[in-house]
């Protein structure tokens, strides 16, 4: 039959499916592939013709056969997606000699296999489709490893037919392959074959804290050793081609042996505490890794020009990195399916340059130094007068610094200069895009939200337009801190469109101070969200807090005291901290019912740090930072007022 673009045709003969194995996982799996596929685009048809290679029709064909095709197909497709999807997004419709099943997009990335591996107390598990989006970012993203393993931790006492001093666990598994070499398998082979999941077990230890594999030892933990009488440098050559042909992160390369990965023959004992010759247990080290590592590339599907298609791993990578729902807007209809390549900067020494300037000049911003920021900005473009690229970045950079002031006339006045600019240079998607953001940024810094939702669902479709990055995940937090300002919208987006610039910035090549900063923001402004604090005219705390909402807050705070580690808050990020860490306070003396001396304590904790950011803000004249920071003095202070049993000496002293 004809088939249109989004569909697919398959036949099965319900009398192979009876009698072949090999044919009814071959059919299923074409079948599987096609729904996966169309969920991961934009949806499509699934046709299945019966057929019962015999002269009885299928109507009179036992029914449970066709049943039973769409009861596996169906379990297939909840064991990748889940439940829920597979209920609203795939539908099954038996038609006579016909099954179809109606899919439709799915909500995010749809992996068949991911080939990412965890570690269980007794096994290595296959990380779910499901799973698949937050654990990948999470390994991604990682920036160090709690308690990672050493190579040389590994047990070397082994008496033979003894119980080992230690178990399995999520760093240790035993192996016990006894077998004799045979003309087609060697113990090598055993060792790092498919057959043995050798690769998985590489995968998940190094996805985790590291690990060791122990083979000679039985699942009871009984050493039995292996005979190796002269093929040691088979197995090492057996071992390192199996790692190698896994995938690790960009930034290891070719795995080495010392650093990824080790192995260790150590000596069987004999009763007598003797070596027994040739006899050994062999244990492969495999070393903690930052970044993910696959036993193989995921399998993912999609449709092509109408046809089934493998996705490349750097389209998947895009995608699972970039989860479709974490960038729905509802005012975003033209939104860039995640796909679609995105657009690259003419040639890195522009890139470089100018984000180079960039950091230089939002530095300075960000530690209220307006002096030194006009004659940085004045040499720059009186070093490069006919470089337009360094001309817009200094215009941007003084809209955001006006702004911060409230000195709006001038910002105003540098937006439209860069404006006219940005579409004559050759870089105009990355510098449109820069330009929304700024526009954003006014509008948000002067209150004034007349158009602003066009403006968010433009800023973010252009976002989907370039290459991720710093740009990318400003937008995407201008979007979640304006978000912040109507009271209408709901925390879910802020914090999703926060997590997305989180994922951007992780896959910045170069961080510097100014992505630093942003993904400080993003954690700061997840607190803030979770604690019901929209940042309007007047700070308004709406209702009360739960103790899970304090619960995510408190996280996300712990979050960006972990980033604060390798980069220091500058000072605009120290006034929205105390400001933060105010507002949970207040929450938490909300939820100790306001009264008694706990809740006294709470109070000025809330009041104090309100106070602190009020100083530096007012110190280094950023203008909005004081509005809050004054309000929030003044909330504060109506907390303490409510607050009976405090002395009224203390209270006035408090509410001066």
């Amino acid at each position: 039959m004809d088939k249109h673009p989004g569909e697919t045709s398959h036949v099965i003969f319900l009398g192979e499916f009876e009698r072949r194995k090999n044919y009814k996982e071959k059919i299923l799996k074409e079948i599987i592939v096609a729904v996966c596929a169309m969920l991961n685009s934009n949806g499509g048809k699934v046709t299945i013709d019966f057929d019962t290679d015999s002269s009885i029709p299928v109507e009179d064909f036992p029914f449970s056969q066709v049943s039973l095709v769409i009861r596996i197909l169906e379990q297939s497709v909840i064991s990748i997606i889940g439940l829920h999807q597979t209920i609203t997004k795939v539908n099954f419709r038996h038609d006579g000699n016909s099954v179809i099943i109606f899919v439709k997009k799915a909500d995010s990335l749809v992996t068949s296999y991911s080939n990412l591996y965890l570690p269980s107390t007794k096994q290595v598990v296959q990380v779910s489709s499901q799973e698949l989006p937050k654990v990948y970012n999470g390994l991604i993203n990682r920036k160090n490893v709690f308690q990672p393993l050493q190579a040389d931790s590994h047990c070397d006492m082994f008496p033979m037919d003894k119980l080992c001093h230690f178990q399995e666990c999520k760093t240790v598994q035993f192996k016990n392959p006894k077998a004799g070499s045979s003309k087609r398998t060697t113990l090598a082979d055993r060792i790092a074959g498919k057959s043995n999941k050798f690769s998985c077990y590489v995968s998940a230890y190094a996805n985790y804290s590291g690990g060791h594999v122990y083979y000679g030892i039985t699942d009871d933990g009984v050493v039995e050793g292996e005979f190796i009488p002269n093929d040691k440098g088979e197995i090492i050559k057996k071992v390192e081609k199996a790692i190698n042909k896994m995938i690790w992160p960009e930034q290891i390369g070719k795995p080495k042996r010392g650093e990824q990965w080790d192995i260790f023959f150590e000596p069987v004992l004999d009763e007598n505490s003797k070596s027994i010759p040739s006899t050994f247990v062999v244990v492969i080290y495999i070393a903690p890794c930052l970044g993910g590592v696959f036993n193989e590339e995921p399998e993912c599907y999609e449709m092509v020009n109408g046809m089934v298609s493998n996705m490349s791993f750097s389209t998947w990578k895009k995608r699972i990195s970039l989860p479709e729902n974490l960038n729905d807007h509802s005012s975003c209809s033209d939104k860039v399916p995640c796909a679609v390549s995105r657009i690259e900067w003419s040639s890195n020494e522009i890139k470089e340059k100018c984000a180079v300037a960039g950091v230089v000049l939002m530095e300075l911003i960000n530690h209220g130094n307006w002096t030194e920021f006009k004659r940085k900005a004045s040499i720059i473009q009186n070093k490069y007068p006919e470089n337009r690229e360094l001309l817009l970045v200094v215009l941007s950079k003084m809209v955001i610094a006006y702004s911060r002031q409230g000195k709006f006339r001038n910002a105003r006045t540098a937006l439209s200069h860069f404006c006219e600019i940005c579409t004559k240079v050759v870089d105009s998607p990355f510098f449109n895009a820069l330009a929304l953001y700024l526009q954003i940024v006014l509008k948000r810094n002067q209150k004034e939200f007349c158009g602003i939702d066009e403006l968010l669902g433009n800023a973010l479709a252009n976002a989907e337009l370039i290459e991720i990055g710093c740009l990318t995940a400003a937008i995407h937090l201008i979007v979640a801190t304006v978000t912040s300002f109507k009271e209408e919208e709901s925390g879910s987006d802020q914090d999703k469109l926060c997590n997305t610039a989180i994922e951007h910035l992780a896959h910045v090549v170069k961080p510097s101070s100014v992505s630093s900063d942003m993904m400080q923001k993003a954690y700061i402004t997840l607190v803030l969200s979770n604690l019901k604090c929209v940042l309007s005219k007047d700070i308004i705390l709406a209702e009360n807090c739960t103790e899970s909402d304090l619960k995510k807050a408190k996280s996300a705070l712990i979050a960006f005291n972990e980033t604060t580690l390798e980069s220091p808050p500058n000072p605009f990020r120290k006034i929205q901290t105390k400001l933060a860490k105010s507002v949970l306070y207040y929450r938490q003396a909300q939820i100790k019912d306001g009264v008694g001396s706990e809740s006294n304590v709470l109070w000025k904790s809330a009041l104090n740090f309100a106070k602190e950011a009020e100083t530096l803000a007012k110190k280094l004249n950023f203008d909005e930072m004081d509005r809050w920071s004054k309000q929030l003095i003044s909330v504060c202070t109506a907390g303490l007022v409510l607050n009976h049993n405090m002395p009224n000496e203390e209270l006035e002293l408090f509410a001066v």
